[in-house]
């Protein structure tokens, strides 16, 4: 389908090199700068929950590129399954990636739709096909990502795309969280019934 259609590379959109995180010393706590791993990024999301953390004094010798600013896009480059996650940074205070997690900041499309144009099953496809290495340790390449093709069609109505399949997903998430509560109440009205049993 891509060899058909007027495509672009996604290098287009990626002027500046990626950054991608170092292996920083960690301590043990939360009580020091949050590291957004490969666990942290899950279904477009950072699990704050799932990072590990590094000293203040630590993150202030960190080089700028490294340290996050809202709107960086966040993707994962190697790992087996954890290849081709992405996200939006767009939290407060001060963040940082490990070295397995890569920091895109694009031009000529919005963060979001960047986003979701890796997540996309076109997106995923090109993972798959350019991953390698040995099994388990497998990666893709920047030169790989920068090869990604999308039909350049798309990159006309990717912004309201991304927009209204943003706006779906906060309803649905809101939907989960009410199920979430009604799940737990549930559990605790069995479990309360058990007690009184014995």
């Amino acid at each position: 389908m891509i060899n058909m259609e007027d495509t672009f590379y996604l290098g287009e959109l990626i002027p500046q090199p990626l950054v991608k995180g170092g292996q920083p010393p960690y301590i043990d706590g939360t009580d020091g700068v949050p590291v957004i791993n490969t666990l942290s990024i899950q279904h477009l999301q950072i699990n704050v929950e799932d990072c590990r953390y590094i000293s203040e004094e630590d993150y202030e010798y960190l080089l700028e590129s490294r340290k996050l600013k809202k709107g960086d896009v966040l993707l994962t480059m190697d790992g087996g399954t954890s290849i081709g996650k992405s996200a939006v940074f767009c939290l407060d205070g001060d963040f940082t990636v490990d070295s397995h997690v890569a920091i895109i900041r694009p031009v000529g499309i919005s963060a979001k739709a960047m986003a979701y144009l890796l997540a996309s099953p076109m997106g995923q496809l090109q993972f798959n096909k350019a991953e390698s290495g040995a099994s388990g340790q497998t990666a893709v390449t920047e030169e790989d990502l920068r090869r990604f093709q999308f039909p350049r069609v798309l990159l006309e109505n990717i912004e309201y795309l991304a927009e209204d399949l943003d706006k779906k997903r906060e309803k649905i998430n809101e939907k989960k969280k009410m199920l979430e509560a009604e799940e737990l109440e549930a559990w605790n009205i069995f479990s309360n019934a058990c007690l009184n049993k014995i």
